[in-house]
């Protein structure tokens, strides 16, 4: 059985965050590295020294959500991916477009938000600095191709790849050029930081850990290669890593599933999809969170990568799911954002986000009772999150892959239209 959505024939987008390459590939459940598909048990790599306890794992991860606090600092917020920001009952967003800012080309990368400024990546090759208050233009950078890695950013490095194989380190200040990663495909994996530390993945099929401040290669999995090849690694990886202070898990364009050492990246377990997984995983409540083309979402134990739950949707899950107070929010290429519960898989409520392909690619934000995103059909959904009721659509003039970033100042998302919006 094929495992691709239905695609009409004028819809052809550059995608990002895995939407670069959307051939249709069905794939066996246990022909690639010897992993097992998602039924039960997982594989267990004898490599891993020090694999840490559920209560370790489940420590590590709440104090990365309270950590960030109110910060939008990487793609979906924080390291795990929840795309939660706690801003309190007063920030109520109606859809009111405070300002925008022009790039010279599409923005398919994710905003990033820190101390006041805007940092996104642009089709044109620059990366830019907002301010975050008027859409005025702090700086820009020029990298080697297109950026369509989302920025991950602290005090002292801001932290992105780009389509020319190379991930770049930039001073969040001035905007000069620290250092960079040079790798052997185009890096469209957003950027995890977590400890001093950037972990992402590469087209070459490799996950990296590098240091911040020297853009030393810390490690990279699989290991012990001394030259890198093209699919020389676990394959094509657009994801961007979900990570804990002891764990890191991967996805891959192979349907395989990862969960590594951050310290060594030692393997601690691994699994399989039957489908493609383009979207990142989502780490929340001791639980693995993520979505495939085989149509399904998976929900695997964190410790061990065994399987608690999967839930069916009608086509492929293509993008990163968010996760808040025991829900997990899911948009499906049947043109539906789902709502299920965390443990259990029940749906809860489906909202209808209208699209002109059955494809959708910019992943859901959440701050308060309201869950946001943006879609195909160029607009901007505003969703309640308790009973999935449409508050209000914001239009821009083209598709949206971009996912949003929340702040006190309003909802950011770039567009295909080359601009960034700030809504309110």
């Amino acid at each position: 059985m094929s495992l691709c959505p239905r695609r009409p024939k004028l819809f052809n987008l550059a995608y990002a965050a895995g939407f670069a390459s959307l051939a249709c590939v069905s794939f066996s459940a246990s022909s690639v590295f010897g992993q097992t598909p998602l039924e039960g048990a997982a594989v267990h790599n004898t490599e891993a020294s020090s694999k840490p306890s559920r209560e370790e794992l489940l420590k590590g991860s709440s104090s990365i959500v309270s950590r960030y606090g109110n910060s939008w600092s990487m793609f979906l917020q924080n390291s795990c991916h929840t795309g939660k920001v706690s801003l309190g009952a007063a920030f109520q967003p109606i859809g009111k477009l405070k300002w925008t800012f022009p790039a010279e080309g599409p923005i398919d990368s994710s905003p990033a938000i820190y101390k006041g400024v805007v940092y996104v990546g642009s089709d044109d090759h620059f990366v830019y600095a907002v301010d975050e208050r008027n859409g005025r233009m702090l700086w820009k950078t020029e990298l080697g191709d297109k950026v369509k890695s989302s920025p991950a950013v602290t005090d002292q490095i801001l932290v992105v790849g780009c389509e020319d194989h190379k991930v770049y380190g930039i001073d969040p200040k001035t905007g000069a050029i620290k250092w960079s990663v040079q790798t052997a495909d185009r890096v469209s994996s957003s950027p995890a930081i977590l400890n001093g530390v950037a972990f992402f993945g590469g087209w070459d099929g490799y996950v990296y850990a590098v240091d911040i401040n020297s853009g030393t290669v810390k490690w990279n999995y699989p290991s012990g290669t001394a030259k890198k090849e093209i699919n020389g690694g676990v394959g094509r990886i657009t994801a961007s890593p979900a990570v804990t202070p002891d764990m890191l898990v991967i996805t891959t364009h192979l349907g395989g599933v990862y969960a590594l050492s951050t310290k060594d990246g030692s393997l601690f377990w691994q699994a399989k999809a039957t489908g493609k997984i383009l979207g990142s995983p989502l780490i929340m409540d001791g639980m693995v969170y993520f979505g495939a083309w085989d149509k399904k979402l998976y929900a695997l134990d964190l410790t061990s990568g065994a399987v608690k739950w999967k839930f069916s949707g009608q086509e492929s899950f293509s993008i990163t799911p968010s996760g808040a107070n025991g829900r997990i929010f899911a948009g499906n290429d049947d043109k539906l954002m789902y709502c299920l519960d965390s443990h259990t898989g029940k749906v809860y409520w489906k909202a209808n986000i209208y699209s002109p392909v059955p494809l959708l690619s910019s992943s859901p934000a959440v701050a308060g009772n309201r869950l946001y995103c943006g879609s195909p059909d160029s607009r901007v959904y505003a969703i309640d999150i308790r009973n999935g009721g449409i508050k209000w659509r914001y239009q821009t003039q083209r598709p949206i892959i971009s996912s949003p970033a929340i702040s006190n100042t309003g909802i950011c998302i770039g567009s295909q239209d080359g601009n960034l919006y700030m809504i309110d």
